[in-house]
């Protein structure tokens, strides 16, 4: 005969087996409730949206450093705002910009239509890669809409005995017009062109270039690329009203 549990009749050694599956299954279904939950919230993505995308690209800037990651707004936003890190002029090695942030809102949020931006509205902030050195200078907002379009201001090679500082300002454009907005930056260097979006496309990520700190000149932020996606490709729940 084939050994048996002790003390243990058929019966309720059935019933002991479904009571555990049973308690499994329970188990499971919590942890993949949960795990929906965490995909379903709104948050920064370092992964490309569903939607497809358009690179933004300046034709000129430095290129010192490592490109950090693709960071992207939550699903149904886009960027309305933004600020830079900056260490100052007064500074044996000078780094001018070290960061850029974009804030991102839902487009009911941000004011159209002749109506304000939502005072008490939820917004989000991304960045790519920051270095340590400077200040935020303060969030530069559009009064409207989004942020569309960019240009930079970066300097040269300085060569061997003179600083170095790459990028230096940051200027955006909101809703495909004139209206831009001034990061606030350094004064070193030349503007690139300016790069934006097509129209009824808005800023939605970014990547930035930053040269790590080393034992000689650092430079910090030296590049930038902008990520658009289109407003057409929103789901309803988050289309705008």
């Amino acid at each position: 005969m084939g050994r048996r549990w002790p003390g243990l009749h058929k019966q309720s050694f059935t019933e002991t087996h479904i009571r555990f599956f049973t308690f499994i299954i329970m188990i499971l279904w919590s942890v993949a409730l949960l795990l929906l939950a965490g995909a379903c919230a709104a948050s920064p993505s370092e992964e490309p949206r569903d939607e497809s995308h358009i690179t933004l690209a300046l034709d000129w800037a430095m290129n010192w450093g490592e490109w950090g990651p693709q960071v992207y707004c939550p699903l149904g936003t886009f960027a309305y705002a933004f600020q830079i890190k900056v260490e100052g002029e007064d500074h044996f090695d000078d780094t001018a910009m070290n960061g850029i942030e974009l804030f991102c809102r839902a487009p009911e949020d941000t004011g159209h239509d002749g109506q304000p931006p939502r005072k008490d509205a939820r917004e989000y902030t991304i960045t790519s890669t920051v270095e340590k050195w400077g200040d935020w200078k303060g969030k530069r907002e559009c009064a409207t809409g989004y942020l569309t379009g960019l240009r930079m201001k970066s300097e040269e090679d300085q060569g061997f005995i003179i600083d170095d500082t790459a990028a230096n300002d940051l200027e955006m454009q909101c809703n495909w017009s004139t209206d831009t907005l001034n990061g606030g930056g350094d004064h070193w260097g030349d503007w690139s062109s300016w790069e934006s979006c097509p129209h009824n496309w808005a800023i939605c990520g970014i990547e930035t270039r930053v040269e790590a700190e080393s034992a000689t000149d650092d430079t910090a932020l030296n590049n930038v690329r902008m990520f658009c996606c289109n407003l057409d490709d929103l789901p309803p729940t988050f289309a705008p009203k």
